[in-house]
């Protein structure tokens, strides 16, 4: 069955605010037979935080900080239409003034976002300085909102990658990785399959003649992610490959690592999706049960998930039970209609 590219586009936006909201609760438990006593055996549905841990005191359905930064672009490129990055970082800047440079400051505030805090109101540098050199995925959990405005032309896609990215991280490696996951994303609500990826980035990238190089200005560095590009392809190959057992699926997030780091998090992602390439509901929740930073590595793989399967393809439970689903689906639509 053909998936308009609109529903492929509203799908993966939309999937990585689901996937980060089924984190939520969940979020951060290393010692995973704890996880299981406070959650039970298996977590299907969004869950509130246990009110002595991350997140106390939201209801499960709500974003998290990341999620919510992520809905901040999501408002901004639907209201002006485009990626702007002003007004962007002046709706940041808005937040960041509510915190106090703590992880307990507003919704639970993580490292990358500290730092920016301490960047942008402590020491006032420039946003395209204030980067934070975390090797976490915040970045990448934004970035399907650019993929799918931009699925019309990958140059301009890679455009506003880059410069979003180092917004909030600025370590090349990091920065490099969340703009191919993005990239990867544009290729799926495009309608090409994890292991066709590669090839729809590389051709794409060069026609529009655009390196597979992410620029560090700031830092006068860059970083070469074709690595990054060809992993979608290694690990889905792998995820269909008899010989590669991985039982219970959620282990995989043990295999490639608990922690928060977008190295570990990213693979774990792309294998979830293509194991469960038609199945959103399996793949974001394997990848809530696997524990650890859950709840970063079920947007990643909402955003995949949704862009292979789109909208229609998302448990309606997913949809109707995200906070304010409503706002959030009509602007991701009109991201999608915007992208042509």
């Amino acid at each position: 069955m053909s998936i308009p590219r609109e529903d492929r586009i509203t799908g993966a936006i939309i999937g990585a605010l689901i996937g980060d909201a089924l984190g939520l609760g969940p979020h951060w438990y290393y010692d995973l037979d704890q996880l299981r006593q406070d959650y039970g055996e298996w977590i299907d549905d969004y869950a509130d935080p246990k009110p002595d841990r991350y997140h106390g005191g939201m209801k499960g359905g709500e974003n998290s900080q990341t999620g919510q930064v992520a809905g901040m672009l999501l408002d901004s490129v639907a209201e002006k239409g485009a990626y702007d990055e002003d007004d962007f970082t002046a709706r940041l800047d808005e937040l960041l003034e509510t915190l106090d440079g703590t992880p307990e400051g507003g919704r639970y505030t993580d490292q990358a976002m500290r730092e920016v805090w301490h960047a942008r109101m402590k020491v006032r540098k420039p946003w395209r300085q204030s980067g934070s050199l975390a090797n976490t995925g915040e970045a990448a959990v934004r970035a399907p909102v650019l993929a799918g405005r931009y699925a019309e032309d990958i140059g301009d896609c890679f455009d506003a990658l880059t410069t979003n990215v180092v917004l909030t991280h600025r370590a090349a490696e990091t920065a490099g990785r969340s703009v191919a996951f993005g990239l990867i994303v544009h290729a799926l609500v495009n309608g090409a399959s994890l292991q066709d990826a590669k090839q729809h980035v590389m051709n794409g990238l060069r026609d529009a003649d655009k390196r597979m190089t992410m620029p560090i200005p700031a830092e006068a560095t860059e970083y070469g992610f074709i690595d990054d590009i060809l992993l979608a392809g290694w690990v889905a190959d792998s995820a269909r490959d008899t010989a590669v057992s991985i039982e219970p699926a959620w282990k995989v997030c043990s295999l490639y690592g608990l922690a928060c780091p977008l190295s570990s998090l990213m693979p774990a992602a792309l294998y979830l999706s293509a194991r469960f390439e038609d199945d959103f509901e399996s793949a974001v929740l394997h990848a809530v049960n696997g524990g650890g930073n859950n709840m970063a590595r079920a947007a990643l793989t909402g955003a995949l998930s949704g862009a292979m399967v789109g909208t229609q393809g998302i448990p309606e439970r997913f949809l109707l039970g995200l906070y304010d689903h409503r706002k959030l689906l009509d602007e991701a639509r009109k991201v999608a209609a915007a992208a042509g």
